[in-house]
């Protein structure tokens, strides 16, 4: 009887620990996502980083962070560009308002890269915070 109960108590106790891993989002994979102000990403140390611009190719002619790249996340090869990128590196993510860079963090973030972070509010929350716009 106690083996039976073994059995059953077993799966059950590894169930109920991977389910909250995977609930907390916690992996064996350390990948971690930040979100920034636009002063602080002013203040960030960016010599090491890559700057993402997940808008339209006509949103970035019309003006993105000098030194930016862009990876329209409304391309349908979105997801096939990200992941050719080095998961190792640091990505500072910016959009119009902040709603397509945080959906762009969140499926880095999940593909296992190391360091992103959402710039909170988008190109005009960093264009008055002093970030230079360029066209």
């Amino acid at each position: 009887m106690k083996k039976k109960a073994l059995y059953i108590i077993i799966p059950l106790i590894v169930f109920v620990v991977g389910f909250n891993l995977f609930k907390s989002g916690k992996s064996s994979q350390t990948s971690s996502s930040c979100y920034l102000t636009a002063k602080e990403f002013v203040d960030a140390d960016k010599s090491e980083a890559i700057i993402l611009d997940v808008r339209t190719p006509g949103e970035f002619n019309s003006g993105h962070v000098e030194g930016a790249k862009i990876m329209d996340i409304n391309n349908k090869s979105f997801k096939d560009e990200i992941n050719k990128l080095d998961k190792n590196k640091t990505y500072y993510v910016y959009c119009k308002t902040g709603i397509r860079s945080r959906s762009a963090v969140g499926y880095m973030t999940q593909s296992g890269f190391k360091n992103v972070c959402d710039i909170e509010g988008g190109i005009g929350n960093l264009a008055r915070a002093g970030v230079q716009i360029v066209k």
